[in-house]
């Protein structure tokens, strides 16, 4: 089993629908797959934190290269692991501000990526 970060960058005038469609196509793929994780929007970067294995993780790869909504794609990381640390997320899609402290720790803790939790807009 193994980590991945991918971080994106979103091609110019991408939509939200647009990712949730992409999200919503390649979900059942991963998840048959044994894929786990999530995709955090933070700007006009998408970061993919996706658990399980290396092949179901570099399908994950090639799909995110291969499609129009990313400008650019960069794997982060790719590392092996002896366990899951996001095994109950099922590929969520989530902005950084909507993160719990707890998950965000997580996150941090496991990937090195950080989120700043942004006041919500009233």
């Amino acid at each position: 089993m193994h980590r991945l970060i991918l971080t994106t960058r979103l091609a110019p005038g991408t939509r939200h629908l647009e990712i949730g469609s992409y999200i919503s196509r390649n979900r059942p793929a991963l998840r048959q797959g044994g894929a786990t994780g999530m995709m955090i929007r933070s700007g006009e970067a998408v970061h993919f934190v996706l658990e399980g294995p290396q092949a179901v993780l570099e399908l994950a790869t090639a799909q995110a290269r291969s499609s129009r909504l990313f400008a650019s794609v960069q794997v982060a990381g790719l590392v092996p692991v002896s366990c899951r640390a996001f095994d109950r997320l099922c590929l969520a899609y989530a902005r950084p501000e909507l993160l719990t402290e707890e998950i965000r720790h997580e996150i941090a803790t496991h990937t090195g990526l950080k989120f700043q939790q942004a006041a919500l807009a009233a």
